[in-house]
């Protein structure tokens, strides 16, 4: 009997494969498109910064709160760690 802690072998295999596929296909990907994509989702993340800074309706604190959550959400995505202020909060 197989112990919970032990890989699921079909699962593993999967992840393996398909690991092997994805690195595969960015070697094939010039890398001014993988650029790019992350290029857009900066612009994406600037342009939603300059709604909320510009959203009279929310306090100087709610509007660096909420800045600072798209920020991290940002690097969050790009998998960048960030060591700001002394750390992640």
């Amino acid at each position: 009997m197989r112990s919970p802690s032990e890989p699921d072998t079909p699962t593993a295999l999967y992840h393996a494969v398909v690991g092997r596929m994805v690195l595969e296909h960015m070697a094939r990907v010039h890398p001014t498109v993988i650029s790019k994509a992350v290029e857009d989702r900066a612009v994406q993340t600037l342009e939603a910064i300059r709604c909320i800074l510009e959203n009279n309706r929310l306090s100087d604190p709610e509007c660096i709160q909420r800045v600072d959550g798209l920020v991290r959400l940002f690097y969050q995505e790009l998998d960048i760690k960030i060591d700001r202020h002394g750390g992640p909060e």
